[in-house]
């Protein structure tokens, strides 16, 4: 099995992705002084993993989840803060209210499709930039399983397969019912429903031997 673990190549790309999104805070700041991030569907941790690669100091950052995270942060990072709310609908966010739309492997765990296209369209709506990143449907390895080719498979099988072994992250099911929700958990999207998603955005793809691993949708805008 292909190990893209956090401690190996799982976590190169998304030092990667950092590194790109702190090209495009530094692009906000020399603008305006200061960077507005919300990350949607987001936790505190997930930055404090990269404290090293940013500097806080002119960053606010806004995660926004279901489940806010209460653990406390150091005093350096105290422009990191958590909010409760729904990442597919931030009715209670006005346009562009932020500088930066941020979202790391989130999209694929909304559900329906009608709920990635309200996501997308949340994402679009609350500033003018955003970087929303999730795993390709077409990479043969599915990283929350982690099993190759389960997520090919139709549901049918899938559902067996959580019932007789653990997968990844899920453990293996105690019944169906744990079974259908490992399954519905994430649903992957194609490089098509990216961009349909995203019309306005660039749709950046990152390789692993060859082969798209996920991608980001990638907006530059105007900072307001």
């Amino acid at each position: 099995m292909l190990d893209l673990s956090p401690v190996s190549a799982q976590n190169s790309f998304r030092k990667k992705r950092i590194q790109s999104l702190a090209r495009m805070i530094n692009d906000v700041i020399r603008t305006k002084g200061h960077c507005r991030i919300i990350d949607i569907g987001g936790v505190r941790g997930f930055w404090l993993v990269w404290r090293d690669e940013l500097d806080f100091t002119n960053i606010t950052v806004d995660c926004v989840n279901l489940f806010p995270e209460t653990d406390p942060l150091p005093e350096d990072m105290e422009n990191v803060h958590m909010r409760l709310g729904n990442a597919c609908d931030l009715a209670d966010v006005a346009d562009n209210a932020y500088d930066i739309a941020f979202s790391n492997s989130v999209i694929e765990h909304v559900g329906s499709w009608s709920n990635k296209k309200a996501f997308a369209r949340e994402a679009r709506r609350v500033a003018p930039s955003y970087a929303i990143q999730t795993p390709s449907f077409a990479f043969p390895v599915e990283p929350h399983a982690r099993t190759p080719f389960l997520h090919w498979l139709p549901d049918p099988l899938r559902y067996r397969i959580h019932l007789a072994m653990t997968t990844g992250f899920y453990p293996k099911a105690a019944d169906l019912d744990q079974a259908m929700a490992s399954l519905e958990d994430a649903r992957m999207l194609d490089l098509r429903q990216m961009r349909y998603l995203f019309p306005d955005g660039e749709i950046e793809k990152e390789k692993f031997f060859g082969l798209t691993k996920s991608f980001t949708a990638v907006r530059h805008g105007q900072p307001q």
